[in-house]
């Protein structure tokens, strides 16, 4: 992916992080809350724990720190 790609893709996150999520995940609609989404995702195997952990780090990154 390049780094336009990247960057627009987390502009969509910011703006719509549901709809995003959606287009990959199977996230059920009265789920709304990150940390019940995460669980719900580790739960059904959607994700594993290594990429919610690699997810995080991503997240701490300086890099990403505009896109909060």
């Amino acid at each position: 992916m390049n780094p336009f790609n990247l960057m627009q893709a987390l502009m969509q996150i910011k703006q719509n992080p549901m709809a995003i999520l959606g287009q990959r995940f199977n996230i059920p609609q009265n789920l709304s809350n990150p940390n019940d989404i995460i669980q719900h995702l580790l739960n059904t195997g959607q994700v594993t724990q290594e990429q919610v952990n690699q997810a995080m780090q991503m997240r701490n990154n300086p890099i990403f720190k505009n896109f909060r």
